[in-house]
């Protein structure tokens, strides 16, 4: 049985909560969060394919990128934070 209290710690959730809090995060911020640079990538390509964040690339030297939430993701993150909530 699939306990919720282990589904709210997957990392794309993780990273929808954590993007909700901070608002527009480095990519670097994002590795402290999810150590994996394998996971993460991953996480966040597929958040993207779902349109609940955005990247931004900052082509100056060294190039960054920067990940925030689309409309859509605030409404999920808000979601999820509310769900928590109830949970407690």
């Amino acid at each position: 049985m699939l306990k919720i209290s282990l589904l709210l710690r997957a990392p794309s959730i993780e990273i929808l909560l954590f993007l909700h809090g901070k608002g527009e995060v480095r990519y670097t911020d994002l590795t402290k969060l999810i150590p994996s640079r394998g996971t993460l990538s991953i996480n966040l390509k597929e958040l993207d394919e779902e349109g609940l964040i955005q990247r931004r690339i900052v082509t100056s030297k060294p190039i960054q990128a920067y990940y925030s939430l689309t409309d859509k993701g605030k409404e999920v993150a808000t979601y999820i934070e509310k769900a928590k909530k109830s949970l407690r």
